[in-house]
């Protein structure tokens, strides 16, 4: 009795333990929705400092939508933005910002942005994102985190002028004087923007 109670037991653990085993050991899938990316931006004016947001309307996702790890199919992935496709809830704010400060870019407004390196695991981590604009480009790190329902978010803070944008930032603080103008009567405009990243993946095991 003691014998076959023993190898009932052995073959019960068996049959709970070895599908998670395999589960958790055997391969995985990572697939992401092109669409499901989006990028915000926040930028600041006033002496105190108060935030200005948007995204834009036009932008375009490159790269495999499927890989073995996530940080295969981060590393593959790169962005194109149209700049003059500014959206900040405002069509006279857009308007102002497409044509005194994009408008000003060159040889295009557009903006590309291209993973370069994950250094993380499916919880939080960097990711190092080449970004690209006014013929300039500069490696910037994300910090990102991904919720249990695989949400990421990834956040960054750039400063204009290190692309090269002192035309572009004179243009639109001169556009934007008036509207600048806080309570103390200083007209400011900050060179600092942050950048916001989300985005959605779906992750299955064998």
């Amino acid at each position: 009795m003691r014998k076959i109670a023993i190898s009932t037991l052995a073959a019960l653990c068996a049959f709970l333990l070895g599908p998670s085993e395999t589960r958790a050991g055997g391969a995985c899938t990572y697939r992401i929705a092109k669409d499901a990316v989006k990028i915000e931006w926040t930028a600041f004016k006033f002496t105190n400092k108060q935030a200005v947001s948007g995204t834009f309307n036009t932008t375009t996702l490159s790269g495999a939508t499927q890989a073995a790890s996530l940080t295969e199919l981060a590393g593959g992935l790169s962005m194109k933005i149209d700049g003059s496709s500014i959206e900040s809830a405002n069509p006279g704010r857009n308007a102002t910002i497409s044509e005194f400060f994009f408008g000003t870019f060159a040889p295009s407004p557009e903006i590309s942005g291209r993973v370069e390196s994950v250094d993380g695991d499916d919880s939080k981590g960097t990711l190092k994102i080449a970004i690209t604009m006014n013929d300039t480009t500069r490696s910037v790190p994300f910090a990102y985190t991904i919720s249990a329902d695989h949400q990421v978010e990834a956040t960054a803070s750039i400063d204009m002028l290190d692309f090269a944008l002192q035309k572009a930032f004179d243009s639109i603080h001169q556009a934007c004087e008036e509207q600048h103008t806080g309570e103390d009567g200083v007209s400011k405009t900050w060179t600092d923007v942050d950048l916001r990243l989300t985005g959605s993946f779906e992750k299955s095991c064998s």
